[in-house]
């Protein structure tokens, strides 16, 4: 199992919009999930029958955040649910072909921290059931 990281800040997936053309994200979201296409391209990760992805997301402190109070990998407990952030970057894999369908997950587990590093970033792995050891025995 193949931990992945990519350097994007997480960005949750917003209510869609409309408009006199019809529904739209906005710009904003739209850029990220392209970006996130981009470097799960680059990874070359293989597509796949995957039933679970674990997923962690880290968040920058703000700006104005006094030094004594950065603690790196402090579990985030506000900003976004981890359900909309697990959105977008599921709706990416299957975007860049390594899921057929999102459906297909049937277990998630999605964490949420702050980081002490200047951009935020996304790690995940993603695995069968053949790749766990507990079901196979």
């Amino acid at each position: 199992m193949t931990a992945y990281r990519i350097p994007i800040n997480p960005i949750p997936t917003p209510r869609p919009r409309v408009g006199k053309y019809g529904v739209y994200n906005p710009k904003h979201y739209t850029n990220y999930k392209k970006a996130l296409i981009q470097y799960l391209s680059l990874l070359k990760i293989p597509e796949g029958d995957y039933d679970y992805i674990h997923a962690k997301f880290f968040v920058p402190y703000p700006k104005d955040t006094p030094k004594k109070r950065l603690i790196n990998n402090h579990p985030l407990r506000q900003c976004f649910d981890c359900d909309n952030v697990i959105k977008g970057l599921c709706d990416a894999l299957e975007q860049a072909n390594i899921l057929s369908n999102d459906r297909q997950l049937s277990s998630m587990f999605i964490q949420k921290y702050r980081t002490t590093e200047k951009q935020g970033y996304i790690e995940f792995e993603l695995q069968t059931i053949m790749d766990n050891p507990d079901v196979n025995e």
